[in-house]
Protein backbone atom coordinates (compact mmCIF):
# COMPACT_ATOMS: atom_id res chain seq x y z
CA UNK A 1 0.00 0.00 0.00
CA UNK A 2 1.20 3.50 -0.77
CA UNK A 3 1.16 6.00 2.06
CA UNK A 4 0.79 9.73 1.57
CA UNK A 5 0.68 12.43 4.21
CA UNK A 6 0.26 16.16 3.90
CA UNK A 7 3.48 18.15 3.88
CA UNK A 8 2.08 20.48 6.55
CA UNK A 9 2.25 18.75 9.96
CA UNK A 10 -0.67 20.86 11.13
CA UNK A 11 -3.00 19.42 8.48
CA UNK A 12 -4.83 16.14 9.07
CA UNK A 13 -2.38 15.05 11.78
CA UNK A 14 -1.76 11.33 11.65
CA UNK A 15 -3.73 10.82 8.44
CA UNK A 16 -2.55 8.18 5.99
CA UNK A 17 -4.17 8.30 2.57
CA UNK A 18 -3.70 5.15 0.44
CA UNK A 19 -3.59 5.53 -3.31
CA UNK A 20 -5.25 3.10 -5.70
CA UNK A 21 -3.86 -0.40 -5.89
CA UNK A 22 -5.02 -3.03 -8.37
CA UNK A 23 -5.67 -6.41 -6.76
CA UNK A 24 -5.60 -8.05 -10.18
CA UNK A 25 -5.19 -7.19 -13.85
CA UNK A 26 -8.18 -4.97 -14.72
CA UNK A 27 -10.92 -6.18 -17.03
CA UNK A 28 -11.03 -4.58 -20.47
CA UNK A 29 -14.02 -2.32 -20.96
CA UNK A 30 -14.97 -2.05 -24.65
CA UNK A 31 -17.15 0.93 -23.72
CA UNK A 32 -14.35 2.92 -22.11
CA UNK A 33 -14.03 6.49 -23.43
CA UNK A 34 -12.20 6.66 -26.75
CA UNK A 35 -10.02 9.68 -26.07
CA UNK A 36 -9.30 11.71 -29.18
CA UNK A 37 -6.70 13.80 -27.37
CA UNK A 38 -3.65 12.71 -25.41
CA UNK A 39 -4.43 11.95 -21.76
CA UNK A 40 -1.87 12.83 -19.08
CA UNK A 41 -1.42 10.63 -16.02
CA UNK A 42 -0.87 12.29 -12.65
CA UNK A 43 2.22 11.10 -10.78
CA UNK A 44 1.67 9.55 -7.35
CA UNK A 45 5.21 10.06 -6.05
CA UNK A 46 5.59 11.30 -2.52
CA UNK A 47 6.49 14.97 -2.46
CA UNK A 48 7.65 17.51 0.09
CA UNK A 49 9.18 16.34 3.35
CA UNK A 50 7.76 12.84 3.06
CA UNK A 51 9.32 12.56 -0.39
CA UNK A 52 12.67 13.79 0.91
CA UNK A 53 12.63 11.15 3.65
CA UNK A 54 11.69 8.41 1.22
CA UNK A 55 14.42 9.45 -1.23
CA UNK A 56 17.01 9.51 1.55
CA UNK A 57 16.01 5.98 2.56
CA UNK A 58 16.11 4.84 -1.06
CA UNK A 59 19.62 6.22 -1.54
CA UNK A 60 20.87 4.54 1.64
CA UNK A 61 19.18 1.22 0.88
CA UNK A 62 20.84 1.14 -2.53
CA UNK A 63 24.32 2.05 -1.26
CA UNK A 64 24.58 0.26 2.08
CA UNK A 65 21.61 -2.11 2.21
CA UNK A 66 18.30 -2.14 4.06
CA UNK A 67 19.47 -3.94 7.19
CA UNK A 68 22.42 -1.58 7.64
CA UNK A 69 20.23 1.52 7.39
CA UNK A 70 18.69 3.03 10.51
CA UNK A 71 15.93 5.57 10.90
CA UNK A 72 18.48 7.88 12.49
CA UNK A 73 20.63 7.63 9.39
CA UNK A 74 17.64 8.26 7.13
CA UNK A 75 16.63 11.34 9.14
CA UNK A 76 20.19 12.65 9.05
CA UNK A 77 20.48 12.23 5.27
CA UNK A 78 17.06 13.81 4.73
CA UNK A 79 17.99 16.73 6.96
CA UNK A 80 15.07 16.25 9.36
CA UNK A 81 14.67 15.31 13.00
CA UNK A 82 13.65 11.81 14.05
CA UNK A 83 10.42 13.22 15.49
CA UNK A 84 9.51 14.74 12.13
CA UNK A 85 10.33 11.47 10.39
CA UNK A 86 7.97 9.68 12.78
CA UNK A 87 5.22 12.13 11.89
CA UNK A 88 5.28 10.93 8.31
CA UNK A 89 6.29 7.30 8.88
CA UNK A 90 5.45 5.36 12.06
CA UNK A 91 8.30 2.88 11.62
CA UNK A 92 11.00 1.63 9.27
CA UNK A 93 8.57 -0.72 7.53
CA UNK A 94 6.45 2.24 6.46
CA UNK A 95 9.54 3.95 5.03
CA UNK A 96 10.47 0.75 3.21
CA UNK A 97 6.94 0.43 1.79
CA UNK A 98 7.27 3.97 0.45
CA UNK A 99 10.59 3.13 -1.21
CA UNK A 100 9.10 0.06 -2.90
CA UNK A 101 6.16 2.17 -4.06
CA UNK A 102 8.62 4.66 -5.54
CA UNK A 103 10.24 1.83 -7.48
CA UNK A 104 6.81 0.95 -8.83
CA UNK A 105 6.27 4.53 -9.84
CA UNK A 106 9.61 4.50 -11.69
CA UNK A 107 8.27 1.81 -14.01
CA UNK A 108 4.72 3.09 -14.42
CA UNK A 109 5.89 6.68 -14.89
CA UNK A 110 8.36 5.63 -17.58
CA UNK A 111 5.44 4.20 -19.58
CA UNK A 112 3.24 7.25 -19.06
CA UNK A 113 6.08 9.64 -19.93
CA UNK A 114 6.73 7.74 -23.16
CA UNK A 115 3.02 7.96 -23.96
CA UNK A 116 2.91 11.70 -23.37
CA UNK A 117 5.95 12.33 -25.58
CA UNK A 118 5.31 9.86 -28.40
CA UNK A 119 4.49 11.03 -31.92
CA UNK A 120 0.88 10.33 -32.78
CA UNK A 121 0.28 7.65 -35.39
CA UNK A 122 3.92 6.64 -35.92
CA UNK A 123 3.61 3.20 -34.35
CA UNK A 124 6.72 1.63 -35.96
CA UNK A 125 9.20 4.16 -34.57
CA UNK A 126 7.38 4.72 -31.29
CA UNK A 127 7.35 0.99 -30.49
CA UNK A 128 11.15 0.95 -30.64
CA UNK A 129 11.26 3.99 -28.35
CA UNK A 130 8.93 2.19 -25.94
CA UNK A 131 11.20 -0.86 -25.84
CA UNK A 132 14.21 1.38 -25.27
CA UNK A 133 12.35 3.06 -22.40
CA UNK A 134 11.59 -0.30 -20.78
CA UNK A 135 15.22 -1.36 -21.11
CA UNK A 136 16.46 1.86 -19.48
CA UNK A 137 13.98 1.42 -16.63
CA UNK A 138 15.33 -2.05 -15.87
CA UNK A 139 19.02 -1.81 -16.79
CA UNK A 140 21.88 0.65 -16.58
CA UNK A 141 23.89 1.73 -19.63
CA UNK A 142 26.37 -1.06 -18.80
CA UNK A 143 23.51 -3.61 -18.95
CA UNK A 144 23.53 -4.20 -15.20
CA UNK A 145 20.22 -4.48 -13.35
CA UNK A 146 19.33 -1.25 -11.62
CA UNK A 147 20.10 -1.01 -7.86
CA UNK A 148 16.43 -1.34 -6.95
CA UNK A 149 16.61 -5.06 -7.69
CA UNK A 150 19.31 -5.56 -5.05
CA UNK A 151 17.02 -3.86 -2.54
CA UNK A 152 14.02 -5.94 -3.61
CA UNK A 153 16.08 -9.12 -3.31
CA UNK A 154 17.22 -8.20 0.21
CA UNK A 155 13.58 -7.60 1.15
CA UNK A 156 12.54 -10.87 -0.53
CA UNK A 157 9.78 -9.19 -2.53
CA UNK A 158 11.08 -9.22 -6.10
CA UNK A 159 8.41 -11.63 -7.41
CA UNK A 160 5.62 -9.79 -5.60
CA UNK A 161 6.98 -6.49 -6.91
CA UNK A 162 7.11 -7.78 -10.50
CA UNK A 163 3.50 -8.94 -10.31
CA UNK A 164 2.30 -5.62 -8.91
CA UNK A 165 4.35 -3.67 -11.45
CA UNK A 166 2.74 -5.56 -14.33
CA UNK A 167 -0.74 -4.93 -12.90
CA UNK A 168 -0.13 -1.21 -12.63
CA UNK A 169 1.57 -0.90 -16.02
CA UNK A 170 -1.32 -2.74 -17.66
CA UNK A 171 -3.79 -0.41 -15.94
CA UNK A 172 -1.79 2.60 -17.19
CA UNK A 173 -1.67 1.25 -20.75
CA UNK A 174 -5.39 0.54 -20.74
CA UNK A 175 -6.39 3.89 -19.26
CA UNK A 176 -4.06 6.16 -21.23
CA UNK A 177 -2.96 4.36 -24.40
CA UNK A 178 -5.55 1.76 -25.43
CA UNK A 179 -8.33 4.29 -24.98
CA UNK A 180 -6.68 6.60 -27.53
CA UNK A 181 -5.85 3.72 -29.90
CA UNK A 182 -9.54 2.77 -29.96
CA UNK A 183 -10.47 6.24 -31.17
CA UNK A 184 -8.52 5.77 -34.40
CA UNK A 185 -7.86 2.06 -34.95
CA UNK A 186 -9.36 -1.38 -34.29
CA UNK A 187 -8.14 -3.79 -31.62
CA UNK A 188 -7.66 -7.21 -33.24
CA UNK A 189 -6.99 -9.33 -30.13
CA UNK A 190 -9.06 -10.82 -27.32
CA UNK A 191 -8.20 -10.79 -23.61
CA UNK A 192 -6.61 -7.38 -24.04
CA UNK A 193 -5.23 -6.70 -20.52
CA UNK A 194 -4.15 -10.31 -20.08
CA UNK A 195 -2.26 -10.12 -23.37
CA UNK A 196 -0.50 -6.96 -22.24
CA UNK A 197 0.38 -8.63 -18.94
CA UNK A 198 1.84 -11.64 -20.73
CA UNK A 199 3.72 -9.35 -23.09
CA UNK A 200 5.30 -7.30 -20.31
CA UNK A 201 6.46 -10.39 -18.42
CA UNK A 202 7.81 -11.80 -21.69
CA UNK A 203 9.56 -8.57 -22.65
CA UNK A 204 11.46 -8.43 -19.35
CA UNK A 205 12.26 -12.14 -19.57
CA UNK A 206 13.57 -11.89 -23.13
CA UNK A 207 15.84 -8.97 -22.22
CA UNK A 208 17.29 -11.12 -19.44
CA UNK A 209 17.55 -14.33 -21.50
CA UNK A 210 18.97 -12.63 -24.61
CA UNK A 211 20.65 -9.36 -23.57
CA UNK A 212 21.85 -8.64 -27.12
CA UNK A 213 18.36 -8.68 -28.65
CA UNK A 214 17.74 -5.35 -30.33
CA UNK A 215 14.97 -2.88 -29.64
CA UNK A 216 13.82 -3.31 -33.24
CA UNK A 217 13.50 -7.09 -32.82
CA UNK A 218 11.53 -6.69 -29.62
CA UNK A 219 9.29 -4.11 -31.30
CA UNK A 220 8.53 -6.65 -34.03
CA UNK A 221 7.56 -9.22 -31.39
CA UNK A 222 5.25 -6.71 -29.72
CA UNK A 223 3.59 -5.75 -33.01
CA UNK A 224 3.05 -9.41 -33.90
CA UNK A 225 1.64 -10.29 -30.48
CA UNK A 226 -0.76 -7.35 -30.34
CA UNK A 227 -1.59 -7.49 -34.06
CA UNK A 228 -1.04 -3.75 -34.24
CA UNK A 229 -1.98 -1.60 -37.19
CA UNK A 230 1.46 -0.31 -38.23
CA UNK A 231 0.13 2.20 -40.78
CA UNK A 232 1.61 5.63 -40.10
CA UNK A 233 -1.17 8.17 -39.58
CA UNK A 234 -1.19 11.93 -39.94
CA UNK A 235 -1.37 13.87 -36.68
CA UNK A 236 -4.93 14.62 -35.56
CA UNK A 237 -6.26 18.18 -35.28
CA UNK A 238 -5.47 18.42 -31.57
CA UNK A 239 -4.69 21.78 -30.00
CA UNK A 240 -0.98 20.88 -30.02
CA UNK A 241 -1.28 19.96 -33.73
CA UNK A 242 -3.72 22.56 -35.07
CA UNK A 243 -4.97 22.52 -38.62
CA UNK A 244 -3.42 25.21 -40.83
CA UNK A 245 -5.48 28.32 -41.18
CA UNK A 246 -7.79 28.27 -44.19
CA UNK A 247 -7.32 31.36 -46.38
CA UNK A 248 -10.42 33.51 -46.38
CA UNK A 249 -12.11 34.38 -49.65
Amino acid sequence: MRHRKPDDPSANEGAVVPTRRNASIPEFDHDLPHHVTRQVRQSVRLEGTAGDIMQAARDLYETQGVAATSLTGIARKAGVTRSLLYYYFPDKQAVTDAVVDDYLEDLVESVSTWNELRAFGDTPSELKKCVSMVRRALYTASRELRPMFTVLDELGVRDEFATQAVREIVACIQDYIVSEYLAYRTIEIQLVPETFGLLIFGLAGMMKAKPDITDEELAILIAQTLRLDMTVMDPPPWPENPLPDTPSD
